[in-house]
């Protein structure tokens, strides 16, 4: 497992601030979300599940949507996407709600997909790969957020402008790192 980075922001930085940082969703220690009691998890679709645009389910994938669900945690994915087939076929084959063409940040799309989970913010935690949407809706509406790194390189032309301005707040970001307490930390206590 990749080492988990904990982080807590302050002030206005707060709200670009994740929970943690993480390489990739396969990294999610489960024990950090159980110690919180989560029950839902709120995941963006691409670039974090799958590369831009390839709606193909992996059997790596496909592991750990099963291993959410055996433990017990609701799952639907939220995603700015417009709705298609390949990604309601997607959702199926996950076994997981879908809420598509959510403009994310905004609020009430964030709600619809709590609705899906019958979860509120507090028990939620949302999973993405860009700050200024799946960060920043998470931590407006009051969940615990995860940021992973972008799965591909191809994204949406809108995206690609923001990751200029990412950077720049993750660089900020980067100093509310969050020493883990012993036994908390790293890979320890990961599922």
């Amino acid at each position: 497992m990749a080492d988990v980075l904990e982080l807590k922001g302050s002030g206005p930085m707060r709200l670009f601030t994740p929970n943690l940082r993480l390489k990739t969703i396969y990294d999610l220690p489960l024990s950090w979300l159980k110690e919180r009691h989560v029950r839902a998890i709120l995941t963006d679709l691409d670039n974090t599940l799958v590369p831009w645009r390839d709606y193909r389910v992996a059997d790596e994938l496909a592991g750990w949507f099963r291993d959410l669900h055996d433990n017990g945690f609701r799952t639907v994915i939220l995603t700015n996407a417009r709705p298609s087939p390949t990604i309601q076929k997607m959702s199926e084959e996950l076994e997981t709600q879908l809420v598509v063409g959510a403009r994310k940040p905004v609020q009430r799309f964030f709600r619809r997909a709590l609705e899906r989970v019958n979860a509120s913010p507090a028990e939620a935690c949302v999973i993405g790969d860009q700050v200024f949407t799946d960060v920043l809706g998470g931590n407006l509406i009051g969940c615990y957020t995860v940021l992973v790194e972008r799965i591909g390189h191809r994204e949406f032309f809108g995206t690609r402008l923001m990751r200029v301005l990412e950077r720049r707040v993750l660089r900020s970001v980067n100093r509310f790192r969050v020493e883990p307490e012993p036994g908390h930390g790293g890979s320890e206590g990961s599922e």
